[in-house]
C-alpha cells in the first residue's frame, strides 16, 4: 500500500471515529446522518481500492460555485434551526459541521483539504465530549487518538516525499512504502504513551469549572410524589417503569442489608380525600460547616457515630429538586452551593438538577424506645396534634374498622402494629387499579376492592391511626431495589417508588410502619442480567473516577499517597540513621588503629593506583574508538554504506566550491537551498539526495545501474568548475 492511499485511509478512519461518537451522543436529522455515512463509505471503498473510482472522480469535478451554493443553503438552514426550531446553538453548529465534513470528503485534492478535515474531526470530538458522559466515550477517544497519531505521521511523511520528488518522479513511483513493521509498532507505541500521558494530565491538572456547553441535553426523568402535593395514584402509575433513578452505596458494607432500606423524599400531613399536601412546606436554608457539610441536626458527631449509617448516592437528573436519604438525615455533603429543608424533614435543591450528581448522607434511623412500646397513652404537643391528626370528611366505617382491629391492643405502639398486620394479611397488593376511584378512595380500598398498591395501604393506615388519636403521616420515597454484587450498591429504579407510614412517639420521634406487602427485589441470575449489572457497575466507576473527578478527589489521592508513604519514609530514615551510626563507629575504630605514617603510605598507594587506572583508561579509549566506529558501521547494510559514501563525496565536492552543509540541515532542506542559490547544480544535487534518502532511510537497495548513474552525476558535479558558482 503506497503512502497516498495509507494517508487517505487513516484520515477517513480519524473522521469516522469522531463522527460515530457524535451520532451516539445526540440525535441528529436522519437524512443528514445517512448522507454523511454514505460519503464516508464511498471514500473508504475508493481509498482501499475496491472500486467507485468513477463516482469519486465525478463528485470531485463538481464546480466550486456549486459547493459554495450548497454551503450557503446549509448555513441558512442551520441558522433557522438555531433561531426557530431547536433553538440550540450547539446542535445547530453540529449539523453545519457535518455538512462541512461531507463537503471536504468529496474534495480531498490538496494538502490544505486534509488539514480542514482534521480540524472538523477535532471539533466533532469536542462536541461529543460536551454532549455525553457515558463510558463509551473512552473507546471513541482512544480510537480517535490512535487514528490521529497515524494520520499526522503519514501526513508528515507525505509532505517530505513530495519535497524529495518535486523535481523527480511523481509521488509514489518507485519510492519504498514507509509502513514497515518497525514503523507500525513504533507508531502504536507512541499512541500508547500519548494515552498514558493524557491520563496523567487528567489526574494531575486541577479541575476547572464547567464549560459553557457542558450540560445535560436529555430530558429529566419523570418522578411523582416528591413535591408539595401528591395525588392518590401517581406513584402507582410509575411503578412499572424500570428507569434507573439512583444508585446507593454503603461504604461500610459489602453485602446487602437484611431489612428494607427506605429512602425518604417527602412527607405529607394534610389529606382532603383524594390527595395529600404538605402544609409545612416552607423551606429554610441549611447551615454549612467549613468542610462543606450541611447540618440538619446540631447533635455532636461523637454521639452520631454508634448508630449512624453512611450512604453515597449517585442520583440521575430527576424532575424534582428533592434529595433522598435514609431517615432521619443528620448531615449531607456534596458539590452544592446551597441546600434547603422544610419542617417535615424534606431536603431540597434550590433548583432542578441538569445532570446526574453524587452526594453523601449521614443518617440515624429512629428506633422505638422501650418506654414508648409499653406506655398506654401519650400527651402530644399542640403542633403535632394540629397537623397530624387532621381527617377529611369520610364514612364512620373507617373509624369503626380501626377500633375493631385494635380492640385487643393496649398501647399506641400495639395499635399501630395491629393495623399494619391487618392490612398486610387481609388485603391484596396489585398495580391493576385505576388512578382514580369513585367516592372515597380509602373506603373503596378498605371495603369494596380490598386490593391496591402502596399509596392505598399507607393512606388507609394513616387515616385509621388518626381516628384513634395517634399522630401519623404519609411519606413517599424509594425502597432500595436490586443489589449489584459487582459494585456493592443498590440500583434504585422508578418501579421502586414507594409510600409508607410514619407514626410519632414523643420519646422516639417519627418511626416507620410499612403496611404494604411488597417484597424486596431479588437480583436475576440470567446471563443477561449478570452482564447488565457488570456494565452498570462499570458505569458507576466511570462516573465517579472520570466524570465527577474533582479537586477534592485530587487532594484525597495525594493524602492517601502521603499516608501510605509515611511507613516507607520512616523505614528509610531509620536505615540512614543506622548507616550514619555505623560510619561513625568505623571511623573511630580506624583512627584508633592507625598512625600518622600509615596515612602517608595510604596516600601514596592511592595516588599510584589512580595513575595506573588513568593510563589503562586512556589505552582502552584509543582501542575502543576504532571498535565503536566499526560497530556503528555494522548496523548499516552494504548498500546504505555505499549511499552514505556517495552523498559524502557530493558534500566534499560542494565544499570545494565554497558550499558547506550545516550539521543541523536535513538532506532535503540542503538540496533545496543549494538549488535555489546555484541553478546549474539543482539537476545533480536533487537526484543524488533522492538516492541517498531512498537507500539510507528506506528498504529499497541501490542497483548497479543506480550506482553508475550516481558516479556520472558526481563526475558532472566535479566538472562544473569553481567559475560557474554564483558567488
Amino acid at each position: 500500500m503506497n503512502l497516498e492511499r495509507s494517508l487517505r485511509i487513516s484520515s477517513l478512519l480519524l473522521v469516522t471515529s469522531a463522527f460515530l461518537g457524535l451520532t451516539l451522543a445526540t440525535p441528529m436529522p436522519l437524512p443528514l446522518v445517512l448522507l454523511a455515512f454514505v460519503a464516508l463509505a464511498v471514500n473508504l471503498i475508493h481509498a482501499v481500492g475496491w472500486g467507485l473510482d468513477r463516482l469519486v472522480t465525478q463528485l470531485s469535478q463538481v464546480s466550486t460555485a456549486t459547493w459554495n451554493i450548497l454551503m450557503i443553503v446549509a448555513f441558512v438552514a442551520c441558522a433557522a434551526d438555531m433561531i426557530w426550531l431547536s433553538q440550540d446553538v450547539l446542535l445547530a453548529g453540529i449539523n453545519f459541521l457535518i455538512v462541512l465534513m461531507i463537503n471536504k470528503l468529496f474534495n480531498l485534492q490538496h494538502r490544505k483539504d486534509f488539514l480542514y478535515l482534521y480540524a472538523i474531526s477535532l471539533l466533532q470530538l469536542l462536541a461529543t465530549a460536551a454532549l455525553t458522559v457515558e463510558p463509551w466515550y473512552a473507546l471513541v477517544f482512544i480510537a480517535y487518538l490512535l487514528s490521529a497519531i497515524w494520520t499526522l505521521l503519514l501526513y508528515h511523511l507525505r509532505n517530505e516525499a513530495e519535497e524529495i520528488q518535486q523535481n523527480g518522479a511523481p509521488l509514489g513511483s518507485g519510492a519504498p512504502s514507509p509502513i514497515t513493521t518497525r514503523f507500525f509498532w513504533t507508531t502504536n507505541a507512541i499512541a500508547v504513551v500519548a494515552l498514558f500521558l493524557t491520563l496523567a494530565i487528567f489526574f494531575v491538572t486541577p479541575r476547572a469549572g464547567a464549560g459553557f456547553f457542558q450540560k445535560s441535553r436529555g430530558q429529566l426523568i419523570r418522578t411523582s410524589g416528591f413535591s408539595e402535593t401528591v395525588d392518590l395514584g401517581v406513584i402507582g402509575s410509575i411503578k412499572r417503569d424500570p428507569t434507573v433513578v439512583m444508585r446507593v452505596q454503603f461504604p461500610e458494607r459489602q453485602a446487602p442489608v437484611d431489612e428494607r432500606v427506605y429512602l425518604q423524599g417527602a412527607a405529607f400531613d394534610q389529606y382532603n380525600g383524594r390527595s395529600w399536601s404538605n402544609s409545612l412546606s416552607r423551606r429554610q436554608v441549611l447551615g454549612q460547616t467549613r468542610s462543606g457539610v450541611f447540618l440538619l441536626s446540631r447533635t455532636p458527631m461523637a454521639r452520631l457515630t454508634d448508630k449512624a449509617v453512611q450512604q453515597d448516592i449517585l442520583i440521575e437528573a430527576l424532575d424534582t429538586p428533592a434529595l433522598f436519604g435514609i431517615p432521619v438525615v443528620q448531615r449531607i455533603k456534596g458539590n452544592f452551593l446551597l441546600l434547603q429543608a422544610d419542617a417535615m424533614g424534606g431536603i431540597h435543591l434550590p433548583f432542578l438538577p441538569s445532570r446526574r450528581f453524587e452526594y453523601s448522607v449521614l443518617s440515624v434511623p429512629n428506633q422505638v424506645r422501650s418506654e414508648d412500646r409499653t406506655r398506654p397513652s401519650f400527651t402530644y404537643p399542640d403542633r403535632i396534634r394540629r397537623h397530624f391528626l387532621q381527617l377529611p370528611p369520610m364514612s364512620p366505617r373507617v373509624a369503626a374498622l380501626a377500633r375493631e382491629v385494635t380492640k385487643n391492643a393496649k398501647t399506641p405502639y400495639g395499635k399501630a402494629a395491629a393495623l399494619k398486620w391487618h392490612l398486610l394479611g387481609t388485603y391484596k397488593y396489585s398495580l391493576d387499579v385505576g388512578a382514580t376511584m369513585p367516592t372515597s378512595a380509602v373506603e373503596e380500598f378498605l371495603f369494596v376492592r380490598k386490593t391496591g398498591y402502596c399509596e392505598h395501604y399507607a393512606t388507609a393506615m394513616t387515616l385509621m391511626l388518626r381516628t384513634l388519636g395517634i399522630p401519623a403521616r404519609l411519606v413517599t420515597g424509594f425502597l432500595a431495589g436490586e443489589w449489584n454484587d459487582f459494585g456493592h450498591y443498590y440500583t434504585v429504579r422508578q418501579q421502586d417508588a414507594h409510600a409508607w407510614v410514619e407514626v410519632f412517639f414523643p420519646g422516639s420521634g417519627w418511626v416507620i410502619f410499612d403496611p404494604t406487602p411488597s417484597a424486596v427485589s431479588v437480583p436475576a441470575s440470567s446471563p443477561g442480567a449478570i452482564i447488565a449489572r457488570l456494565v452498570d457497575s462499570f458505569r458507576l466507576k466511570w462516573t465517579r473516577l472520570v466524570i465527577q473527578y474533582s479537586f477534592r478527589d485530587q487532594q484525597a489521592v495525594l493524602q492517601e499517597v502521603r499516608d501510605r508513604s509515611k511507613p516507607i519514609q520512616s523505614r528509610v530514615s531509620e536505615m540512614v540513621t543506622v548507616s550514619l551510626k555505623w560510619l561513625r563507629n568505623w571511623r573511630a575504630w580506624f583512627l584508633s588503629h592507625t598512625r600518622t605514617w600509615d596515612w602517608y603510605r595510604l596516600g601514596a598507594w592511592a595516588g599510584g593506583l589512580s595513575m595506573m587506572a588513568a593510563a589503562l583508561f586512556i589505552a582502552w579509549r584509543k582501542r575502543a574508538g576504532g571498535w565503536m566506529r566499526r560497530k556503528a558501521l555494522s548496523h548499516f547494510t552494504v548498500q546504505q554504506i555505499a549511499a552514505t559514501r556517495l552523498y559524502g563525496r557530493m558534500l566534499r565536492t560542494l565544499e570545494s566550491y565554497g558550499v558547506t552543509k550545516s550539521p543541523s540541515a536535513a538532506p532535503v532542506e540542503f538540496a533545496g537551498a543549494v538549488s535555489g542559490q546555484w541553478v546549474e547544480v539543482g539537476p545533480i544535487v536533487w537526484p543524488l539526495t533522492e538516492l541517498y534518502c531512498r537507500s539510507r532511510f528506506g528498504t529499497t537497495p541501490l542497483s548497479s545501474e543506480d550506482l553508475r548513474w550516481a558516479d556520472t552525476l558526481l563526475a558532472k558535479l566535479s566538472g562544473l568548475g569553481r567559475g560557474k558558482h554564483p558567488s
